[in-house]
């Protein structure tokens, strides 16, 4: 059974898949979003773009969604053995509190924050760009549609920030005590 599901959320490049990895490397499974919502997709036969179907779905049929998502993250959990998990991307506050309120006390929203420039100039870096305007112009539609989503509110509704503007061994250690508050055991 499923005690506990971390949902992690944040703006483009802000670093939930650095955080993914690690809790993956502390034996918290690390799963994403998107694979069990083509899932319900796939289930219902559903044919068209993803990213369409999945706006219009949850403006349509919200509830129905998140019922939907959960009861497959359930199913895949309990066919893995899954105890402990963590799930990128969540992009819409109201999809997180339906999970959290479908699985009552095992649910913690992680927020990943960083400034816009920390973002930009280490986006200069990975993706060896020319130029912080180049970032921007990577970064910022991105950021608008996930605006659009309300992915900036996820902070409102998040168990846990995580600041992610300083060293990778800073963020590790922000990781670890979140770990060691929610009395997640070292050897999982």
């Amino acid at each position: 059974m499923l005690k506990k599901l971390f949902l992690i959320g944040g703006m483009s490049e802000s670093g939930k898949s650095t955080v993914g990895r690690y809790l993956d490397a502390k034996g918290i499974k690390r799963l994403k979003i998107v694979t069990f919502l083509k899932s319900v997709m796939e289930i219902e036969g559903i044919e068209d773009d993803f990213q369409q179907w999945n706006d219009v779905t949850e403006k349509q049929r919200p509830d129905w969604l998140a019922e939907r998502f959960v009861e497959e993250l359930k199913l895949y959990c309990r066919k893995q053995r899954i105890v402990y998990c963590c799930l990128e991307s969540l992009y819409r506050p109201a999809f997180g509190e339906f999970i959290r309120s479908s699985l009552p006390g095992r649910v913690v929203i992680v927020y990943v924050d960083i400034p816009l420039e920390i973002r930009l100039h280490r986006q200069v870096i990975r993706e060896n760009l020319p130029s912080l305007e180049k970032a921007r112009e990577y970064l910022l539609p991105r950021d608008k549609k996930k605006e659009e989503w309300g992915t900036h509110l996820i902070k409102e509704i998040a168990d846990v920030m995580i600041d992610n503007s300083h060293s990778i061994e800073h963020l590790h250690h922000q990781i670890d005590m979140m770990l060691f508050n929610q009395k997640i055991p070292k050897k999982i």
